[in-house]
This record gives C-alpha cells, sequence and structure tokens, in this order.
C-alpha cells in the first residue's frame, strides 16, 4: 500500500515514517484521519484532525525533511513519550519538531494557531506567526487567513503536549481551522488548493528561518 492510499485508510494505529534529507527539521502530525473520519479509536482524543497528514506530508516534502504520520491510533501518541510515534522523533533528534493538527474553528477565532507549549516561549511562535502573515497577505487568495502565535490569545496552547514540551528540541504546534484541510462540502477527499496554498507558505517561512 504506497502512502498516500495509508493515508486514506480507516485502518487502525498506521504509522508512516519517512525520512529524507533533512534530520533537524522533523515534520510531525499526531492524529490524523482521512476526510469524513472526525474521530479517533482513542479515548484520550476522539477528536480527529481530518487530513492533516496529507498536509504534514506535503510540508516535509517541500521541506525535504523527515515527517512521521499516525493515522487513526488508539492512543494519544505525542502524549506519551514512549510511543512508536515520540521514539521514532527521539531517535532523529531534530533540532526543529513542527505538529501539524486541525480544529473546527469553534473554539479559535483564527484559521491558525502557533504555541511553543508555554508563555516563555511565545516568542518563537510569535515569530514564526509573523512570517507567515506577512507571506500569505501577498497572495489573494490567502489574504483572510487568520495566523496567530501569541501564547496569552490561542486557545490551542499544548501545554500538556509531552513532543512539544519536551526540552530536546524547540516544537511548534501549528492549529490548521478546517477550511485549510477538508474538501469543501465534500465528506471526503483532499484538501483544497486553499490548504496545499497555505502549507507552500508555511514550508517557505520555516525555510527562511531555519534555512
Amino acid at each position: 500500500m504506497d502512502v498516500l492510499k495509508k493515508l486514506e485508510s480507516t485502518e487502525r494505529s498506521l504509522l508512516i515514517a519517512e525520512k529524507r534529507k533533512r534530520l533537524d527539521l522533523v515534520i510531525g502530525v499526531p492524529h490524523h484521519a482521512p476526510a469524513g473520519t472526525p474521530t479517533l479509536p482513542c479515548p484520550e482524543h476522539s477528536d480527529s484532525d481530518e487530513n492533516t497528514g496529507i498536509i504534514g506530508r506535503h510540508l516535509a516534502e517541500r521541506l525535504d525533511s523527515c515527517s512521521i504520520i499516525a493515522c487513526n491510533s488508539t492512543i494519544d501518541v505525542n502524549k506519551h513519550l514512549d510511543s512508536d510515534y515520540s521514539k521514532q522523533i527521539i531517535e532523529w533528534n531534530p533540532n526543529i519538531l513542527v505538529e501539524i493538527h486541525g480544529h473546527g474553528k469553534v473554539r479559535s477565532k483564527y484559521d491558525v494557531e502557533i504555541s511553543c507549549g508555554s508563555a516563555e516561549q511565545s516568542v518563537y511562535s510569535e515569530e514564526l506567526a509573523a512570517i507567515v502573515n506577512r507571506i500569505t497577505k501577498r497572495n489573494p487568495d490567502l489574504f483572510d487567513i487568520s495566523v496567530c502565535g501569541r501564547f496569552s490569545d490561542i486557545y490551542f496552547k499544548a501545554t500538556k503536549t509531552l513532543t512539544i514540551t519536551d526540552p530536546r528540541w524547540l516544537a511548534y504546534h501549528i492549529e490548521l481551522s478546517s477550511r485549510l484541510r477538508k474538501p469543501g462540502n465534500e465528506q471526503l477527499g483532499y484538501p483544497t488548493a486553499l490548504g496545499y496554498k497555505f502549507c507552500d507558505c508555511l514550508a517557505d517561512a520555516l525555510k527562511g528561518k531555519y534555512p
């Protein structure tokens, strides 16, 4: 089964690890499920982040960085450092970890929230958010996408996410609204062009900050 077919599958606890040139920057996706599968078989984290694996993999390919995607997981993999997901990140030993998550823009007023897991690290998330905002504002299709990295203003702070708060690397917890992940009014399918365009802007921001 090729990778895209795995990302479309509802098979439980698939883990997709792909090693690329860059080991210093790793893309992680802990809660992927295909579009049309809104829940995970996980009592700790029942809401899935539909299509985040597709977005995360696209981002990793653009950056030529390693990626790890947990699909339809039965445990909350980024809350346990002994999960296969976390152990793979630890083995790669990156300087920067970027985790891609998804939200439905119910609890947050922003399309994109960026957190580094604490108020003390907010300087890093605010800086990345500012770079992303500058890049997206150049694209008319993305002009109204709202991005916030200020710890005090965001809802998804990731303070209890062990892969984000681990001191061995600097981690960015990035929450994407459904308009950037899901295929419009359809239940199934890949993200729309808008999602890929935003992902390309995020890749440019990360490449500029971490060349």
